[in-house]
């Protein structure tokens, strides 16, 4: 008896077996990639720079897909409110009461700058400024570069002759936050008129949304000013202005006196790390120093989820420093780096 299929019939039944094969595969792959973890985030433009090599990198190594939405600190924190993300990135800290009735808690990953930046047309010598020049001209005080106090201050430096042209985030922005908490510090005027807030009521100015888009308009407004992330202020070789203290002296953002900032914090007996930099006493510090922390769920929406977002921001400030350091950032310290993990396991067991 002859058991061998007819040739059309063996060919047929040789696809269908090709097809169901290629079948199992894709449906395995399929299988593979719905368990797959991914996490998700939103908040702070600040970092946004830093935090999209970190993802990438992380994502390779781990296999986790991380997505994030820069939206601003404060939208980013209604969001990880709502259980709508996995993480928010925030230049503002969350207070006890705001932690304790969401179930949140924040912890510092980075470091920053807030850069004072100008665009002077065809001159590269460096304003100088002190506290309570840069609080008179977004106070609406000081109206025109030429004034005599800010030529006063700069005497080789002719000024131009032009209107002072504001700029200022007007999103609700950490970095807002932290630029309105220096000039109360330094200003009078400001601390009872304005104020410190993520969405201060400006009294002069252009309203700009995020911190990318703010130094792209200065790069594109001659005889502006702004403020923006240190890193981002040095990758578009943008006029970065120094400020002078009281003493006499200019200090300028680097990563340095950046560094010296963090140095200076006492992060030890701050609750959930709740530290500003602005105005911290250090030696060589630059005032308007910024830091940005992870909010996260203290019972996660999936255990897997948690996990996966821990395991991401210990590999963050284990192994992100180089890519901090390359973009302008200053990394955490070891000393807060086991803060932090200290924190994580008397929290949340991790």
């Amino acid at each position: 008896m002859n058991n061998t299929l007819p040739r059309p019939v063996a060919q047929a039944t040789g696809i269908v077996r090709r097809l169901l094969l290629i079948c199992a595969v894709t449906v395995a792959s399929l299988a593979m990639n719905a368990g797959a973890a991914e996490l998700s985030g939103a908040g702070s433009t600040f970092v946004e720079p830093l935090l999209g090599r970190w993802i990438n990198t992380w994502s390779q190594q781990s296999g986790t897909r991380v997505s994030y939405k820069a939206s601003g600190s404060g939208a980013g924190i209604e969001q990880v409110k709502a259980g709508t993300v996995d993480f928010a990135m925030t230049d503002a800290p969350l207070s006890e009461d705001e932690l304790t009735k969401n179930n949140l808690t924040q912890f510092p990953v980075v470091a920053g700058g807030i850069a004072i930046v100008v665009n002077f047309p065809g001159e590269r010598r460096r304003l100088q400024l002190t506290g309570t020049l840069l609080a008179e001209i977004y106070l609406g005080r000081i109206t025109q570069w030429n004034d005599p106090k800010l030529q006063e201050l700069n005497p080789a430096m002719p000024l131009p002759a032009q209107p002072i042209i504001v700029l200022y985030r007007g999103d609700s922005s950490g970095t807002s936050f932290n630029i309105t908490s220096y000039l109360t510090k330094v200003s009078p005027e400001w601390a009872q008129g304005v104020g410190t807030s993520k969405a201060p009521q400006w009294p002069t100015g252009r309203g700009i949304q995020g911190n990318e888009t703010s130094g792209d308009t200065v790069i594109g407004t001659p005889y502006s000013i702004a403020y923006v992330e240190y890193g981002y202020a040095l990758d578009h070789n943008m006029q970065i202005v120094g400020l002078r203290d009281a003493a006499g002296k200019t200090v300028s953002p680097t990563q340095s006196t950046i560094s010296s900032a963090v140095d200076a914090a006492d992060w030890a007996n701050a609750p959930h790390f709740s530290v500003l930099l602005v105005g911290v006493q250090g030696n060589n510090a630059w005032p308007i120093a910024a830091v940005t922390w992870a909010v996260v769920s203290r019972t996660p929406r999936r255990m897997a989820d948690g996990q996966g977002t821990l395991d991401f921001f210990r590999w963050v400030i284990r192994n992100g420093a180089a890519l901090a350091d390359a973009q302008g950032y200053t990394p955490m310290p070891e000393r807060v780096v086991k803060l932090i993990e200290a924190a994580w396991a008397r929290e949340m067991g991790r």
